[in-house]
This record gives structure tokens, C-alpha cells and sequence, in this order.
């Protein structure tokens, strides 16, 4: 064959392809095409949390959703937690609102799979979720609350080892129903309630995540936190009996008394 000919006919079919690299080649652009290469930053802890409400006692599970949050997302996670431990009940309208739009968000992300994971599908929902939430206050604090308390009640559960110890739900129906409820008769409370939890569980975990972003933390943090099942659901209890002592005293100073129920739903600006 000629020179040129045999150029040409190197040039037609390419250098050989090394298996290794081709197919992670492949993986990837599978990966890529199908929107499961990323996804929201936290999107595991809150699916994780959600199939497991008693993940407090498995910091396994917990600390492998954890590791998936990025610097940025973490250090974010620990201000809110703080501000919503420490003045949730004032901004509650806020930290409802704000709340409503990440619940929106994650709902429209999971609904727009089948367009290729949109982010102007999840944007527009976490919108008209937060848009919804705001004159419907009384009735978003109530399941806002109910979470809580699902949470609360999941995780209560599985300390005191109720029977039969796989029924954790059970829990989390009752906390839910209680809480729910609660939020009729007294609504202050019920503000103060789940954003003192929700602000605890943002500070406690947004904290572990920044403690594992140190490579020469990592282990030590792992191991003490896995070593005692009991760590995790402490510093959190800590962290929210805190937020609620703290809020429930600024609010006595002003005369507001968190067991009084607020009949016109919007409570203090």
C-alpha cells in the first residue's frame, strides 16, 4: 500500500483506544446523560433522613450523607442553624418561607428527572411552594412542626428501644400527630419548637461536616462519632433545648408567653 494510502487508512480508524479509559469515558457520558453524575448539594443527607428518621442513631449513615456536602453548602447550613436557634421565633415568617422554597426546590428537582433534571423546573416550584407557604402560615407552620415532630418521635423510639424496634415510623406518626396538632392550641410554642430542633440539627451536622473537611480530622471525628451512638443525638439535644430557653426568655421579656396561642397566625414581626 502506499504512503498515502496507508496515512489515510490510519487516519479512518485511530489509535488504538485503552480499555481502562474508554470505558470511564463511557461511564461518565452515561452518567452525564441520565443527571446522576450530581445532583443538589445535600440531596443525600435529606434522602437519608427521610427513608431513615431515626438516623441520628446511625452515624454511619449519617456521617456518609454528611461527607457529600460541599465547604460552601456547610458553613452556610451552620449560620441558619445558628440564626434560627437564636432568634427563630422573630423571623419565623422568613425561616418558613425559606423553608417552603428548599422543600420546593427538592420536590420540583426530583419531578423534572424525566426533563433532564431542570433547574428552572426545581427553582420555579421551590417559588410557588414558598408563594403558597406565606398566607397559608398557620397551616405550613403545622407540618413544618409535624416534621419536627416526626423527627423528634422517630429518634425517641429508637433510644428508649420501643417494640418492636424496626417500627421507628410509629414514632414519628405519633410525634407528627402530637406536634401537628399542638400547633392549633399553641403556636408560639410550636415556632419556637421547630426551629430551635431545626436550627440545632443544622448547626450539629453542619459542624461535623466542616470538622470531616479537615483530611487530618476526618478519622478521629469518624471514630468517636461511630464509636458512640449517643454523641450525635446529645450535642443536638444541647444545641436545642439552648435555642429554646434562649428564645422562650426573649420572648417572656417582651410579655409574650410561648403557651398563649396566637388567633391571628402571623405572631411577632
Amino acid at each position: 500500500m502506499s504512503t498515502p494510502l496507508l496515512t489515510l487508512a490510519q487516519y479512518a480508524t485511530g489509535p488504538a483506544q485503552d480499555p481502562v479509559i474508554y470505558r470511564d469515558g463511557a461511564e461518565s457520558g452515561a452518567n452525564a446523560g441520565s443527571g446522576t453524575g450530581s445532583g443538589l448539594p445535600g440531596e443525600e443527607l435529606f434522602a437519608s433522613m427521610f427513608e431513615r428518621l431515626d438516623i441520628l442513631f446511625h452515624p454511619e449513615e449519617l456521617l456518609d450523607a454528611l461527607a457529600t456536602l460541599p465547604l460552601l453548602a456547610a458553613s452556610v447550613i451552620v449560620v441558619v442553624g445558628v440564626l434560627c436557634v437564636l432568634n427563630g421565633y422573630q423571623w419565623h415568617k422568613w425561616v418558613v418561607a425559606v423553608l417552603a422554597f428548599i422543600c420546593g426546590l427538592g420536590l420540583g428537582y426530583k419531578l423534572s428527572e424525566t426533563m433532564g433534571r431542570s433547574m428552572v423546573v426545581a427553582a420555579s416550584v421551590g417559588c410557588l411552594c414558598a408563594i403558597v407557604a406565606t398566607p397559608l402560615l398557620r397551616l405550613t407552620v403545622a407540618i413544618f412542626g409535624g416534621i419536627t415532630g416526626a423527627f423528634i418521635g422517630a429518634n425517641a423510639w429508637t433510644a428508649f428501644d420501643a417494640s418492636p424496634a424496626d417500627a421507628h415510623w410509629a414514632g414519628a406518626t405519633i410525634g407528627f400527630i402530637v406536634i401537628a396538632m399542638a400547633s392549633l392550641l399553641m403556636f408560639r410554642m410550636v415556632i419556637v419548637l421547630f426551629t430551635s430542633v431545626g436550627g440545632a440539627a443544622m448547626v450539629v451536622f453542619g459542624g461535623i461536616t466542616l470538622l470531616m473537611q479537615v483530611p487530618e480530622w476526618e478519622n478521629t471525628v469518624r471514630s468517636n462519632l461511630q464509636g458512640n451512638q449517643l454523641l450525635i443525638p446529645l450535642l443536638l439535644l444541647v444545641a436545642a433545648v439552648s435555642g429554646f430557653v434562649v428564645q422562650e426568655s426573649r420572648l417572656r421579656s417582651h410579655g409574650v408567653s410561648i403557651l398563649a396561642n396566637d388567633r391571628g397566625g402571623g405572631g411577632e414581626d
